[in-house]
């Protein structure tokens, strides 16, 4: 007689922060458990941030061994916390295929900014952005993007973080649908309940996921501008190729249209590149059209290139040509330089000596 082998079959967890909250009472029903439990899980995980099943009491012992079946609760692994002397925070995380992000924790006044990741590393390979010399490796999902939130309110209990900034590694609309599902479980009354208002997307320029931001989600956008004409903005930032400054003024007046509230551009000033009085002129011929504000960068200097910070004098003429000119414009307080966690310098926890050279 032939020998009976025995095959088990096991079924890959699913990741239950993955889920909106329509997809978990979609997967609940086909496991025979009442659509009510889905609010009663949101709840457990994104306001008594729970890690467990078993914490979450007022779900019958018989469903919590169901979901612990069917579903995993993780957390992400932080690697590595360095702190400023402003007390901006830097944190790196490990995740689960041992690729590591970062976050920031900003300081402002009694509140606190947090900056997300939505990739590890990044591909569109600005040449003053440190992040895009790892390199691309991949999107990270939704429970990883809003997980760094959850890691750094548990390193940190009763820290108020009042606003979310998608500003950190990588282009949050090159990760789309798991951008746009990490801010409805922010903004949802069900997950974090933070207001839109606090919560903002930083783009380069993807025109038509701008487009469809401007239909799916209410959350304020900021677009890192940083020239004014084609060849220069191509020459800082590739994508500016594929959808250069018309198509892309075009989507945004689109975005005002809709939204009509003031659009946030940063402009990461270099010195010799974009920092003369003639850009200014320019900046404020291109965005009379609907309202703005402006956010100026002195460009952070970091070991992966040779752009160099402008000088004070230059930035504040800038500066003052905008604000003679009714444009709301502030340059933008530095925080962390020295830990590396300042605007363009993500990704230098991580990246080995010769990625540099």
């Amino acid at each position: 007689m032939a020998p009976v082998h025995t095959y088990i079959i096991t079924m890959e967890k699913i990741d239950i922060k993955n889920l909106s909250l329509k997809e978990l009472g979609r997967e609940l029903r086909e496991l025979g458990m009442p659509a009510y439990n889905a609010r009663q899980i949101f709840e457990w995980l994104y306001k008594k941030h729970a890690t467990d099943f078993e914490q979450m009491t007022n779900i019958s012992k018989q469903f919590r061994t169901v979901l612990a079946e069917r579903f995993s609760i993780p957390v992400l692994t932080m690697h590595k916390k360095q702190a400023g002397r402003d007390r901006t925070e830097k944190y790196q995380f490990m995740l689960g295929d041992g690729a590591t992000i970062e976050s920031v924790l900003i300081p402002m006044g009694k509140w606190y900014t947090l900056c997300v990741s939505t990739q590890v590393g990044c591909a569109l390979g600005c040449t003053f952005c440190l992040t895009g010399i790892k390199g691309f490796k991949r999107n990270l999902t939704v429970s990883e993007i809003t997980g760094q939130l959850a890691a750094v309110q548990a390193e940190n209990p009763g820290v108020p973080v009042s606003h979310i900034v998608f500003m950190g590694m990588g282009e949050p609309f090159a990760n789309e649908d798991a951008t746009l599902g990490a801010i409805e479980i922010l903004t949802s009354e069900e997950g974090y309940h933070y207001s839109n208002h606090r919560v903002t997307v930083s783009t380069a320029g993807l025109v038509p996921q701008i487009r469809r931001f401007i239909a799916e989600s209410k959350a304020n956008l900021a677009v890192s501008l940083n020239a004014l004409y084609d060849d220069t903005r191509t020459a800082l930032m590739p994508i500016n190729a594929t959808y250069p400054l018309g198509e892309l003024m075009a989507a945004l007046k689109d975005y005002h249209s809709h939204r009509r509230g003031r659009i946030t551009f940063e402009y990461v000033m270099i010195k010799g590149v974009n920092d003369g009085i003639a850009h200014a002129i320019q900046l404020a011929k291109m965005l009379k059209h609907f309202p703005f504000k402006v956010n100026l960068i002195p460009f952070n200097e970091h070991r992966g290139t040779d752009y160099e910070r402008p000088d004070e004098e230059d930035v504040r003429a800038f500066q003052t040509y905008l604000q003679n000119h009714t444009i709301a414009c502030m340059v933008r307080t530095t925080h962390g330089e020295e830990i590396e966690a300042a605007c363009g310098q993500l990704g230098g926890m991580t990246i080995a000596k010769e990625d540099v050279q």
